[in-house]
């Protein structure tokens, strides 16, 4: 008893310490309302912002089965990617599909596209904005967006020059749905 007492005389003199240590010492949290930044990892290595600062940012779900469907999209988009107030990034669902052994193909085999694409957008007179492919082996920037259980349909979250999420459309089947999403914002 007289254990229990002194303990709850220590806690309850400590607690407020401890409260305003842990607000000092701990500024990772993320205020209420704020967007924690969301990050990938492109077919080239390096580490890209998904909810990027600066510029609206159409993000897109896709993966190998989808990849008719997600190119008809990404051409819809040709006429906005020169905009240096837009950027158009793919995130490519690949979980548990490619063996570890293997990955360094799938990279290579996305450079290989994405230097035709901007081989067709600049013969087409667009002065295109690098637009990243994230192949996510792991699922950790799928799970990041909310797209932990997406698989059989494209869907797309647009983000607005301070990074927050302006609008999200879950079953994305027409190109019009896309240009539709991102005239609304621009």
């Amino acid at each position: 008893m007289v254990f229990r007492s002194m303990f709850s005389a220590i806690f309850f003199r400590i607690s407020p310490v401890i409260a305003l240590c842990s607000m000092i010492l701990l500024p990772t949290v993320v205020r209420a309302g704020s967007q924690a930044t969301i990050n990938g990892q492109d077919a080239n290595g390096k580490s890209v912002t998904v909810n990027g600062t600066g510029h609206y940012t159409l993000v897109l779900y896709t993966n190998p089965d989808l990849e008719d469907d997600s190119r008809k999209m990404s051409l819809a988009l040709d006429p906005y990617r020169g905009n240096s107030n837009f950027s158009f990034i793919r995130v490519v669902d690949l979980r548990g599909g490619v063996p570890p052994g293997m990955r360094s193909i799938v990279r290579v085999h996305i450079r290989e596209e994405e230097v035709k694409e901007t081989a067709r957008l600049q013969k087409s007179g667009v002065s295109p904005t690098p637009a990243p492919i994230i192949p996510d082996f792991s699922g950790s920037t799928l799970n990041a967006l909310g797209w932990d259980s997406i698989y059989d349909h494209l869907c797309l979250v647009i983000y607005d020059p301070q990074g927050k999420e302006v609008k999200r459309v879950a079953n994305v089947s027409t190109t019009k749905q896309v240009t539709g999403a991102v005239d609304s914002i621009l």
